[in-house]
């Protein structure tokens, strides 16, 4: 049986309600009720958790990397490109985001539905152009549409950047991201309807010392939706690696083959303190380590691989090889 209090100690427990020092249990409630209350709008969904975000994050921060070593060989100059944000908004936020003109591409992401957007800042576009046809990378004053040229010359940029970004997503899911179409005007560039989600990445672009922009990408919530579980940090640790195929198997050793290496031999050595080198003169006899019949050392970028003599070969100078080096 529960403890029954005595009158005095009801007493106690009313007049500590009533100086405040014990709160009415209504107070107490309403209390909770308001801790437990959290903002929500329903114009803005989050229709993506935090672990899929984060996720979206490390994939693009990878594209990052690769379209940094991509553009720093296509324009022969350092490129640093950094992932600044990814967010989750509406399509119209992000259109109204964007300058006017801006070089948009429209891309395809089968087996996924729906289009996607590639966006390069006017700024970078005219940069990077400049620079592919030699020019210093200074890009103009007043901006203004691109020509023909500027958008195929840009659109093979962005052709190479959309392959890296297969490759990056291949951890998550295969799918095809593939150029389709190209805008100029954001307003007319309309894809979905300006109240739906989509995920946003942006990446910061510094070509050199000069020159700096922005690159947008952006993928709809509904072309997302069936991979969504893929997102999962739990899917990614149990992702196996990829294997190599037979055919990057062949396109490696192909190129291994054809790369140009170094091959010398060496006829023999000696060492000379810094005195006897200052008193040579023309016509002195430099002794080598080596006997002329002993074999000399073929070395390929300067590791020794064959042994065997050198000779003429008609009116060129060639080398026999004997044996491996041991």
């Amino acid at each position: 049986m529960a403890d029954i209090l005595s009158q005095d100690e009801v007493d106690a427990l009313l007049s500590a309600v009533s100086s405040g020092e014990i709160p009415e249990a209504q107070n107490v409630q309403e209390n909770q009720r308001h801790k437990q209350v959290s903002l929500y709008d329903f114009k803005r969904p989050e229709m993506i958790s935090k672990d899929q975000m984060r996720t979206l994050q490390m994939v693009h921060e990878n594209f990052a990397r690769y379209l940094s070593n991509l553009m720093s060989a296509f324009l022969r100059t350092v490129v640093e490109i950094n992932l600044i944000a990814v967010d989750q908004l509406t399509y119209g936020e992000f259109i109204m985001s964007l300058p006017n003109p801006t070089n948009m591409t429209l891309m395809s992401m089968e087996p996924l539905e729906g289009r996607g957007i590639f966006e390069i800042n006017p700024v970078l576009v005219f940069s990077i152009v400049d620079r592919m046809m030699g020019g210093s990378g200074v890009p103009p004053e007043e901006v203004r549409l691109f020509t023909d040229i500027e958008q195929r010359v840009i659109g093979t940029v962005v052709e190479k950047a959309l392959k890296g970004l297969n490759e990056t997503w291949e951890h998550v899911a295969e799918i095809n991201f593939q150029a389709v179409d190209r805008e100029m005007n954001p307003q007319f560039c309309q894809i979905l309807a300006s109240g739906e989600t989509v995920a946003a990445m942006t990446l910061e672009v510094k070509i050199g010392d000069d020159t700096s922009g922005i690159c947008s990408i952006c993928i709809p919530y509904i072309s997302l939706e069936p991979l969504i579980d893929n997102l999962s940090a739990q899917h990614l640790v149990g992702v196996a690696p990829k294997k190599i195929t037979e055919e990057q198997k062949n396109n490696l050793e192909r190129n291994i083959k054809n790369a140009a290496v170094t091959v010398s031999f060496e006829i023999g050595k000696t060492s000379l303190s810094i005195n006897e080198i200052m008193e040579l003169q023309v016509g002195d006899v430099v002794v080598l380590d080596k006997s002329i019949n002993s074999d000399n050392t073929l070395c390929v970028e300067g590791v020794p691989k064959f042994l065997g003599v050198p000779g003429l070969l008609g009116t060129k100078k060639g080398f026999m090889v004997k044996s491996k080096f041991l």
